[in-house]
């Protein structure tokens, strides 16, 4: 009887110093976009020594032990606490408020910091010789290694979280990364230009043809001046792709290990992947994980700087940018675009009813398909004659915001 009241107070002792577990983390003010960093209790702790909790273990790299509490290299504890951290809101998020049965059911995940490896869908991770992966994170979907591959790379695994180390790199050598402002807002202004040049046409060719009007200009000096106005557009577009560098930092980094939008991005994917599946990086896969995240932050502004960590720009919930065919592109799937269009349909429809319409709407979603002027928008429409409080005055809402946005 002593042994097992011994044995109940080492257990009772070893859980409250689990979960009375502080440490530092980075969160956002409440007022401002600012990070700063806070001492936060470690939530749902088993080990009292390391990050091992009921939900998330946290490793560095391809280890299988967690990230121990007494950890020297203060940056790997940060991150270390970070994400342990802010997974533990998503998680709480998604099966308290969203009452996701996939979030709640789902196996401890194991979640990597510091990881270079390539995800290897064979084998888990491809060779150390292959590039490192610098300045991002990805979920990966769970897997095991084929019965050929050999013996010492045999391998099974849930879904896991993988982030990257920061790497500061010349912006000049990542390539175009899409367009800056001043090129979206062309680009967005061209339908309109060329229906408008459109109609001006046909109506010339009819008062030329049928109602047989005077004119002070010939026919065929009035079709060069439509073509070269449209030619002049063309040719603004392709100069103003040098304002490029204005819009750029000289060096670009990530450490997304130490972003919280991050953390609530990619464990939103895992919980989508029921229907959208996490090898696929479009507009339309990222832009529903973007969204809850942004629920998750509670911020008009997501992904913002975070000082020595990153210097990525922020995306905004609210963009006022109409829809062009570009962002339908997949290098198009970073932008804020899609986050402003269900933004958008949550404001229309009300927080509870948005969010609800939009996670239903995955379930008529293809995830490597569906694009942004139809596949989207036909399931939030489907999605919003489940969900929706009365769906026959809602759509007429949801056609308001389609509109709005430029579709």
């Amino acid at each position: 009887m002593n042994y097992k009241i011994i044995s109940l107070l080492a257990l009772f002792t070893s859980y409250a110093f689990a979960a009375g577990t502080s440490f530092t983390v980075i969160v956002r003010e409440e007022f401002t976009n600012n990070a700063i960093k806070v001492n936060r209790e470690m939530m749902n702790l088993e080990d009292s020594h390391s990050f091992d909790g009921r939900y998330f273990k946290i490793v560095l790299g391809k280890s299988k032990d967690a990230v121990a509490f007494d950890e020297k290299d203060p940056e790997t504890l940060l991150r270390a606490a970070n994400t342990y951290y802010h997974l533990n809101i998503a998680r709480d998020y998604w099966v308290n408020i969203m009452h996701s049965e996939r979030a709640a059911n789902m196996p401890k995940m194991i979640v990597r910091i510091n990881i270079t490896n390539q995800f290897d869908d064979l084998g888990h991770f491809a060779h150390d010789n292959r590039s490192p992966e610098f300045n991002n994170a990805l979920s990966i979907p769970a897997g095991v290694t084929p019965d050929w591959v050999p013996s010492d790379r045999q391998d099974r695994w849930d879904n896991e979280i993988w982030y990257r180390p920061m790497k500061k790199i010349l912006a000049s050598e990542l390539g175009p990364t899409g367009p800056n402002p001043i090129t979206a807002g062309l680009m967005a202004m061209e339908r309109p230009l060329v229906n408008y040049l459109k109609l001006q046409l046909t109506h010339r060719l009819i008062e030329q043809f049928i109602f047989r009007q005077s004119f002070t200009r010939p026919l065929p000096e009035q079709i060069a001046r439509y073509i070269g106005t449209y030619a002049m557009f063309k040719l603004m577009v392709h100069e103003s792709y040098r304002a490029d560098r204005l819009f750029m930092e000289e060096y670009y980094y990530l450490d997304t290990a130490m972003v919280p939008e991050v953390s609530f991005h990619e464990y939103s994917h895992v919980v989508l992947s029921d229907s959208l599946e996490m090898t696929h990086s479009t507009p339309v896969v990222e832009g529903m994980a973007d969204y809850f995240a942004a629920i998750m932050s509670g911020k008009r502004k997501v992904y913002d700087r975070v000082g020595g960590y990153s210097n990525s720009a922020p995306k905004d919930t609210q963009e006022k940018r109409k829809y062009s065919h570009w962002d339908e592109a997949n290098r198009a799937a970073t932008g804020d675009f899609t986050l402003s269009v269900l933004w958008d349909v949550r404001e229309a429809l009300g927080p509870k009813y948005g969010d609800e319409v939009i996670y239903e709407a995955r379930k008529f979603l293809k995830t490597g398909s569906s694009n942004l002027s139809s596949g989207l928008l036909k399931a939030i429409l489907r999605a919003c004659e489940i969900k929706c409080e009365m769906p026959g005055r809602d759509k007429y809402k949801l056609y308001e915001v389609f509109s709005w946005k430029g579709f």
